[in-house]
């Protein structure tokens, strides 16, 4: 992915990569409060404990996005 941005211009600059966006929006997501299951979540990453429950739903991660978004 990083390829593609470099070689058609969409990085700010050299120093810029996706990796950089990823740790943004952990960081939004902290300073917004959102639950660590839910950040888990919405990146794709694994609990390394047993999942109860169904986790949030739809609307709520959509709303949890919306409240870090600029």
């Amino acid at each position: 992915m990083n390829k593609y941005l470099r070689t058609n211009g969409l990085l700010e600059t050299p120093e810029h990569s996706l990796y950089g966006l990823r740790h943004a929006f952990e960081d939004r997501m902290i300073a917004a409060g959102i639950d660590d299951r839910i950040r888990r979540d919405l990146f794709g990453h694994s609990l390394n404990r047993e999942r109860y429950g169904k986790g949030a739903t739809l609307e709520h991660l959509h709303q949890c996005v919306q409240s870090v978004a600029l």
